[in-house]
């Protein structure tokens, strides 16, 4: 295999990889967002003092602050590979979705802030 054809097979490999990844904790931060509405919704319809059940909320926030950490431990995951890239026989190839531009694109999510439950 010709140096050109193993670096496209890494980075379609690795790229593959890095977005499933990316792409779980996306979905991951979306479905604990919902579990925040839920649990909001879930104790105002059962008519509970907003104190009950406070320990949950409190374990909710901890389990999002991992995610959104979790997120940052990616961007520096593909600022280790580019520097990776460039210390390898490779670095004259380019390896799509591992170089990341300078200034940093916003990535959507379907995330709103809740500011009362239904």
């Amino acid at each position: 295999m010709k140096r050109a054809e193993q670096a496209a097979a890494i980075a379609a490999r690795l790229h593959h990889a890095l977005h499933l990844a990316e792409a779980g904790q996306d979905q991951s931060i979306n479905r604990l967002g919902k579990l925040a509405q839920a649990l909001t919704r879930s104790r105002k319809e059962a008519g509970l003092s907003p104190t009950v059940g406070q320990p949950a909320f409190n374990a909710l926030a901890r389990a999002m602050a991992a995610q959104i950490e979790a997120q940052e431990a990616m961007v520096q995951l593909h600022n280790a590979l580019a520097e990776v890239k460039e210390q390898t026989k490779f670095r004259s190839v380019r390896l799509g979705g591992l170089e990341k531009a300078e200034t940093q694109v916003p990535r959507e999510t379907r995330l709103m802030v809740v500011t009362e439950a239904a």
